[in-house]
Order: C-alpha cells, then sequence, then structure tokens
C-alpha cells in the first residue's frame, strides 16, 4: 500500500498492481459497507493523491465484503441534515466526491460483486464502466424512494444518460433491484462475468480504456447509442420533447396510481430525471440537489426512516446468545440440513401458504389434513405457486419441481415422528386446538417437539394449558395471504420457554417474515386493535353511516382498504368470531352493534361466497349491497368523513396505547411495525406511535377526551398518554 494512502475509517486499502490503484473496501464493523461520513472523508482525502500520481493509468474500486459491493449511504447520515440547506450540501458533497471517478483522466472501473444499492450504485454510476458478477447475489437498484428521497449522489442524472430515459425511470421511481443478466441488457453495467474472473477482468478492462475513456453525454441526443445498440424506437421516444412529454405523462400517472399523491419522493424524482435530461449534466445534478434537500426534511421521509430503522432492529434475535445456540442446535440445524420436516396441520388457505413459504425456503415440510379433498387443494395451492413463479420466469423448472416436492401431504400424524416443530393452523376453537396437540405429543418421538399455534384471537395459555410442555407452546400468528403478508406475530405466555421463542423467531427468519414478538392476551397486538377499529366503524353504520363513506374516510386517510371491505375479505363469519371474542374480555369498552349476528345468520361471509357488505360480481367486488341496512332500523346519512376517520384511528390508536400499558407490546417501535407490516397502517405516517407524536400526544388525549365524551369508553385516554 502507498505509504501516504491511509483509511483513517479502516475500511478502505488503497495499493497499486501495474499502476493501476486497487481500492478495496471492507467495513469489519457491519454486516455491509454503508458509506459513514469518515468513509466519504477518506475518499475525500484520499482520492487527489491518487489522481496526481503521474504513472496511473486506472483506478479499480472493488470489495471484500462477503456478497456485498456497498448498500448505500448509513441511515445516521440523513440525521445531519437538519434544513433544506443542510440536505442540499450533503447531496453535493457526494457529487464532488463521486466527481472524482467521473472526471479522472484515467479509467475507472466498479468492480461489483454482492449488493450494490444506493449510493454504492452511484458511485459505480459516477465511474466510466460496470463490471458485474453473474452472482445471485449481486443486485442493483436505487431504493431511495422506499425511504423518502430521491438518489441524492447523482442517480437521477447519470442512470437516464447511461440506459435512457424509460429503463431509469422504472429503477428510481420503483425502487426495485436488477440482477447482473438484467443489468447487462439494459446497459447498465460494461460486462457479466463469473465471480472468480472479476477481479482480472476489471484489471484488463482498465487496461483496455486506457487513451479511450467513454463518458456519459451532456445531452439527450446520444443517450440511446451508449453501449453500442442503435434503438430506434428508443431516439424516437427520448430523443425529441414531444417524445419525453409522453414519457414524463405515463410516469406521473402511474406514480398517482400506486401512491395516490401520499408520498412526494417518486414525484419529486421523476421531476429530477425529466429537467435534469434538458440541462448540461453540472446543472442537473444542482437540480437533483435542490429536490433532494426538500425531501430529506419532509415528514414522509423521517417516517420511512424510521420504519428502515426498527425493521432492522427487529432482525436480531432478542434472546441470549447460549439460548439462541441451544434453539438453533435441536430445532432449526436439524431443519436446515434436510435432516427433519416441520409439521403443518390443516391444509386450508393458512396452512398451505405456511407450507409454500417453508418450501421456498428450502425447509421440508409435512401437511397433515383430516380431509382428502382439502389436503388435494392444499397441494394445487402450493403448486400453483410455484408453477407461477415458473412462467414468470422468477425461478427454473427444477427450482420449481423441488420446492413442490419440499411439500409431503398426508392424513397420519405418524408423518410428523420426526418433526422438531410442529405449526398448527386449524379452526378457531380450543377443543380442535387441543385434539390436535394430544395427536402430536401421540405421533411425535422427541418430548420436547415445539407446538406453535397459527390463532388470531385465541389466548395461548389456554391452548397450552392442555400441553404436557405447556413450555414449548408458542403463538405464531401469521397474516392472510402467508406468501405475502410480511408479518409474524409471535406470542410468548408467562411459561413459554426462551429456547421455544428462539427457535420460532429463527424459523420465522428464515421465513423472510418481520417479526414482533408480544405477550399473550385476548387478541394479542393486531387482531386486538384492529378489532376495536372495525368495531367503531359497525358502530358508525349502525348509527346511519353509509357503507361507501366508511371505507372511502379511511382510504382517504392512507388505510389500503376501508374496514367494511377488509370485514368481507376476511370473512364476516371470521371477523364476528374474532369480535365476540374479544368482546367477552373487554366488554366493558369494546362496543359492538347487535346487528352484525344477524347480518352473520344470513351466511354472509363477505368475498368467499360473494355475499356480504358489498355484491361481487365475477367474484370482483361490486357496489355496496343496501340490503344490509334493513338490519338497522335507520335512515342513512352524510357522516363526514374527517369525523368518520378521527373515530377509527383515534379508537385504534387508544387501543395500541393500552396494550404498551398492559405490556402486551414490549416497545412502541414493536407497535410501528406490527400496524405497519400486519394491518396496512400507513406507512408514510410511521405507524400509531410515531404518528401520534407527530400529532402530540397532549393533543391525542384532548381529542380522545372529546370523543369519549360523545361515544363512550373506548375513546377514554390510556395512561400512555400522560407521560
Amino acid at each position: 500500500m502507498s505509504a501516504n494512502l491511509v483509511s483513517k475509517s479502516k475500511v478502505f486499502q488503497f495499493k497499486y498492481e501495474n499502476n493501476i490503484c486497487i481500492i478495496d473496501m471492507n467495513d469489519e464493523s457491519k454486516g455491509v459497507n454503508s458509506f459513514t461520513l469518515e468513509m466519504l472523508a477518506d475518499i475525500d482525502e484520499n482520492m487527489p493523491k491518487i489522481l496526481a500520481n503521474d504513472k496511473l493509468e486506472g483506478i479499480i474500486i472493488k470489495s471484500s465484503k462477503h456478497n456485498c459491493f456497498a448498500a448505500g449511504a448509513d441511515i445516521s447520515i440523513f440525521k445531519t441534515f437538519t434544513d433544506k440547506a443542510a440536505g442540499e450540501r450533503g447531496s453535493k458533497e457526494l457529487h464532488r466526491i463521486t466527481n472524482y471517478f467521473a472526471n479522472a483522466k484515467v479509467p475507472t472501473v466498479a468492480a461489483i460483486h454482492g449488493t450494490c444499492l444506493g449510493g454504492g450504485l452511484e458511485l459505480a454510476l459516477a465511474c466510466h464502466y460496470r463490471i458485474c458478477t453473474a452472482h445471485a447475489s449481486t443486485q442493483l437498484g436505487l431504493p431511495e424512494v422506499q425511504l423518502g428521497i430521491l438518489p441524492g449522489g447523482g442517480g437521477t442524472q447519470r442512470l437516464p444518460r447511461l440506459v435512457g430515459i424509460a429503463q431509469a425511470l422504472d429503477l428510481i421511481l420503483t425502487g426495485k433491484k436488477v440482477d447482473g443478466k438484467k443489468a447487462l441488457k439494459m446497459g447498465l453495467i460494461d460486462e457479466l462475468v463469473p465471480e472468480n474472473q472479476l477481479f482480472e477482468k476489471a484489471l484488463a478492462l482498465c487496461k483496455k480504456k486506457k487513451g479511450s475513456i467513454r463518458r456519459l453525454p451532456s445531452s439527450l441526443g446520444i443517450v440511446s447509442s451508449m453501449q453500442g445498440s442503435f434503438d430506434m424506437q428508443k431516439i424516437a421516444l427520448e430523443g425529441n420533447p414531444f417524445g419525453r412529454a409522453v414519457i414524463s405523462k405515463q410516469s406521473r400517472a402511474m406514480v398517482m396510481k400506486s401512491t395516490k399523491g401520499r408520498y412526494p419522493a417518486p414525484l419529486k424524482a421523476l421531476e429530477a430525471v425529466m429537467r435534469g435530461v434538458e440541462l448540461p449534466l453540472e446543472k442537473g445534478l444542482d437540480v437533483e440537489a435542490k429536490l433532494f434537500s426538500e425531501l430529506v426534511i419532509s415528514e414522509e421521509s423521517r417516517s420511512l426512516v424510521h420504519i428502515f430503522n426498527i425493521m432492522t432492529a427487529a432482525k436480531k434475535n432478542p434472546y441470549p446468545k447460549a439460548v439462541q445456540e441451544k434453539a438453533k442446535n435441536l430445532y432449526m440445524d436439524p431443519l436446515n440440513q434436510g435432516d427433519a420436516t416441520v409439521g403443518v396441520l390443516g391444509a386450508g388457505l393458512m396452512g398451505s401458504g405456511i407450507s409454500t413459504v417453508l418450501a421456498e425456503k428450502n425447509i421440508r415440510t409435512a401437511m397433515i389434513d383430516k380431509d382428502a379433498n382439502g389436503l388435494q387443494r392444499g397441494l394445487k395451492s402450493v403448486s400453483s405457486y410455484f408453477e407461477e413463479r415458473f412462467k414468470r420466469r422468477r425461478i427454473k423448472w427444477f427450482e420449481r419441481d423441488s420446492q413442490i416436492y419440499r411439500v409431503s401431504p398426508s392424513m397420519s400424524f405418524s408423518t410428523l415422528k420426526t418433526s422438531p416443530i410442529v405449526i398448527e393452523a386449524v379452526f378457531e376453537d380450543v377443543k380442535i386446538k387441543h385434539d390436535v396437540l394430544k395427536k402430536c405429543e401421540n405421533a411425535i418421538q422427541n418430548e420436547n417437539f415445539i407446538f406453535a399455534t397459527n390463532t388470531s384471537s385465541l389466548p395461548i395459555h389456554q391452548i397450552a394449558a392442555a400441553a404436557k410442555k405447556p413450555q414449548n407452546v408458542v403463538g405464531m400468528h401469521f397474516f392472510s395471504p402467508v406468501p405475502k403478508m410480511p408479518l409474524v406475530e409471535i406470542i410468548t405466555t408467562d411459561k413459554t420457554s426462551q429456547e421455544a421463542a428462539s427457535a420460532i423467531f429463527d424459523l420465522a427468519s428464515k421465513m423472510g417474515k418481520q417479526i414482533i414478538v408480544v405477550n399473550d392476551g385476548p387478541g394479542f397486538y393486531t387482531t386486538r386493535i384492529l378489532a376495536f377499529q372495525i368495531a367503531e366503524a359497525l358502530n358508525i353504520l349502525a348509527e346511519g353511516g353509509k357503507i361507501e363513506d366508511i371505507d372511502n374516510a379511511m382510504e382517504k386517510f392512507g388505510m389500503p382498504v376501508g374496514p367494511i371491505t377488509l370485514l368481507d375479505e376476511v370473512g364476516i363469519d371470521v371477523g364476528e368470531h374474532i369480535i365476540q371474542v374479544l368482546f367477552d374480555a373487554f366488554s366493558e369498552r369494546l362496543k359492538v352493534p347487535n346487528e352484525i349476528e344477524n347480518i352473520a345468520k344470513e351466511d354472509r361471509k363477505g368475498r368467499k361466497n360473494n355475499k356480504g357488505f358489498y355484491c361481487y360480481v365475477d367474484n370482483k367486488k361490486d357496489k355496496p349491497d343496501s340490503t344490509i341496512y334493513k338490519h338497522f332500523n335507520i335512515d342513512r346519512s352524510n357522516f363526514d368523513h374527517k369525523e368518520i376517520a378521527d373515530r377509527c384511528v383515534y379508537v385504534f390508536l387508544n387501543e395500541a396505547a393500552r396494550c404498551l400499558d398492559e405490556k402486551i407490546i414490549k416497545s412502541e417501535d414493536e407497535g410501528d411495525l406490527g400496524a405497519i407490516f400486519g394491518l396496512g397502517f400507513p406507512p408514510f405516517l410511521g405507524g400509531p406511535f410515531h404518528y401520534a407524536k407527530v400529532l402530540g400526544k397532549k393533543n391525542v388525549k384532548e381529542k380522545l377526551n372529546e370523543l369519549a365524551l360523545k361515544h363512550g369508553k373506548r375513546f377514554e385516554p390510556a395512561a400512555y398518554w400522560d407521560f
């Protein structure tokens, strides 16, 4: 290493090989390389020295970090952006630092293996050439919009000039990632190579391009032929103002459809791209910096960064290392090594979904059902999932087949004799759950097997009461449909062992789920707070509100669907059962209209039998079913949408706070995660606790007192609001 090239952050190694400077990243303090202020200062200090070397023939930036080139900026940097001016300065500093690579008089090459996201990709874009591996871990993208910002290190300007406007917008506005093969096809990289050839190929590329550096165009006219392919259609569309206006209009319509205008980042990113391509590169970078500064201090960005931080923290197993190791040896190792199967009881929607996700993560399952037809339907559901992925070219035919074959259907509990973990997904009835628990105990040789019960409302201690080893009974509340819904709520009782909880945490992590660990109680956390919200919607209906007004008010607030639509989706029979369970526990304040029982008796089950609060045409939701109103002895009236939203939201916030008071949830962060990933609480608001802090806890309490005077005890403020 050159004596005057020193990494103060201890992340970079600098060395010369045949007059080519190799910059190697490896932050040993983290699992990934992410740019900190210290790392950026390192580059800023050393790059002028490197570029001043008159024997320099090229620069390669690479990473020795396992399966990671660079994952972007460290989120802690955002805390330094306290106002627009600071945000703009920060973006311009990134531009200045990446310009060392862009403006070098020798070839600069990014040798990419593994994750290359955000600022990592922007650094690579600033290099004259990019070469990456064909390894599955190599993923490139600009996910900044998912944090409520736009790429602030040159991404909105360099990417369109490299791959064209339409392809650049597809990455920037969605935050999606592409693999090496796709990156090569779209012109994002110059070469795709095997992992063991990456460095050699980068060296060769540096030597080859000596004296013939390719730089990004300042004007749009030659963007379309940057990678040597003459695309007349792209030139016709992107090479003139009219075509660019069409792209901008279509992109804006797409953004508004997907975000409903609640997320400013994609619109600002679109503006940065479309204004930038009309300007010289340096002027375009100025536009990017200004728009970045407006977003980075926005409430939406602060909420999304909050979610990112608590998601990251929640990935860590919360149990002591010794407990984790013991649980891993007893339960996860046999599953990961293919020596054992997870038992899944029930082949219905939940059971088949759980089996599907386990199979996708290379865990063998034994799916048990008492009914042969039900078992066949469950297996068909599993097969259909993987067949669809195959048709969409997400997996190869042999991956499809091997994943399907990981699910073994059976009608006999004897199939479970070596299963270290059983997940039951049978009907929501304590007696039925006790029955299958006993059958597992009789069939499984290992008396320390874990019985994970998938229930949305029944207290876990009631289920564990019939177990020989109640310490091995834990709740594992999945959300439907399991392959799509990200949350798993793990529920522990005062008897649940740490080893059992740790093993289930690791299994849920293996399944790729977002996890919250909560204490036992009726409805736990998510079901409980949702039940209060749906009950409030039904109360408004009983007072004369219209079905569509209730749903529209909550969708306007930011929920993905309204509470009445949601009740149709989960099933009116299921919802009525859950609300009844919770009413038995919270009858002093949970108000439920009596009419819901009569509605359920009409065999209205919602979408699953095309008969609910809404009419269904060809299995698609149509207009509200006005015949529902006959159950309510009151005329329909026009409720104010804000009043509807206030009642449904504030009862939700208050019950979430009560769950924290009662230690059902251990932290505000868990409450935010559960509400967002399990119930669809608007991410741009950051979760119920984050949102309440933005509103001001004092203001929330005042509003609750106002609502309590009008509507009763369910709005009486929880103790949380006083602290």
